[in-house]
């Protein structure tokens, strides 16, 4: 009979595909949920500061735990504030709300030289090779401009990001060159990006569930059908020693000693013994009694008929007995 692999069983795939379908619901309903997340609300950055870094505090949209970004200038300006600044008041055709996760940024930046470059160094584990840092000034024709800042990744999942701003340039939205410059800004990750790679992990890892969870079904099938056949497989028999045949052990012979001549049996002992055997072999007769006929409630009873036979008998043997005293 020829074996067919416990994988394409027919109705394996069918549980499959059942499971699958009352999955999908779930997983629809976290893509949908990701796509609203840009109208849940979210608590404010709680910002802190050491030394020369400030740090924002905050939970960004799509996570439930609070993650930390961190302010620094690389060179030539002083740090002297960040604050977070609404999105919802930079809201333009030119990008697309739901690839910002967090609020922007409001920082200040102090002691640059007037119409320098200042640097300032953004980092985080909550960025990705794939996270820009964009810049939103609203005195300019077209507010929302790309940084263009250095990605690096610093090791720990930590990215940080590089950026160089103009005193008085397109990222300075004072627009004048007078040593202070005041930048709006903030990471942004693709939305689509996110959703899909969510998606496909979700997705896919229904799968891969499930199929490691049949892998171990019918490994664990197999052993114990193994362990029933094992069980149902007559015994061997264990060789039992050969009994010998019964034999009849021989009577015991016993050394008697050697027996007296009997004395003579007289005639008189022998008659002795003769009516003896006579009256112990012969059988018990009663003899009736004298009133065998009676009357009980006015009904006649008779002599049973051992009585009567034994009557009988006790006449012939007196008959017997005149007649050889006659003779």
């Amino acid at each position: 009979m020829k074996k067919t692999s416990p994988f394409c069983n027919r109705r394996t795939f069918v549980v499959l595909l059942f499971l699958a379908a009352l999955l999908l619901p779930s997983v629809s309903s976290a893509s949908s949920a990701a796509m609203k997340e840009e109208d849940r609300e979210k608590p404010k950055p709680v910002f802190s500061r050491q030394g020369d870094i400030i740090t924002a505090k905050l939970i960004p949209r799509a996570k439930s735990t609070s993650i930390t970004i961190d302010f620094q200038m690389a060179g030539n300006g002083t740090l002297t504030a960040v604050n977070a600044f609404d999105i919802n008041k930079a809201l333009s055709p030119q990008i697309n709300i739901k690839d910002f996760r967090s609020d922007l940024f409001h920082i200040d930046i102090e002691g640059v030289v007037p119409g320098g470059e200042a640097i300032l160094s953004v980092s985080s584990v909550f960025f990705t090779s794939s996270t820009s840092f964009w810049v939103f000034n609203e005195h300019l024709p077209t507010p929302w401009m790309d940084s263009k800042a250095e990605n690096i990744a610093l090791g720990e999942k930590v990215q940080k990001f590089v950026v160089r701003i103009q005193d008085g340039g397109q990222f300075d939205s004072d627009g004048a060159a007078n040593g202070r410059i005041t930048m709006i800004a903030g990471p942004s990750d693709s939305f689509w990006g996110y959703v899909l790679g969510t998606l496909f992990i979700r997705f896919f890892g229904v799968f891969i569930v499930l199929g490691v969870l049949m892998i171990g079904m019918l490994l664990s099938g197999q052993i114990f059908q193994k362990l029933e056949k094992k069980s149902k497989m007559p015994q061997p028999a264990t060789p039992e020693a050969a009994t010998p045949p019964y034999t009849v052990p021989p009577a015991p012979v016993y050394d008697l000693p050697p027996s007296k001549p009997l004395d003579a049996v007289t005639p008189e002992m022998a008659a002795a013994i003769g009516a003896a055997l006579a009256i112990h072999l012969a059988p018990e007769k009663t003899a009736a009694p004298a009133h065998a006929h009676k009357t009980v409630h006015n009904t006649i009873q008779t002599a049973p008929s051992w009585a009567m036979d034994g009557r009988r008998q006790i006449m012939s043997d007196r008959s017997m007995v005149f007649n050889r005293i006659k003779g």
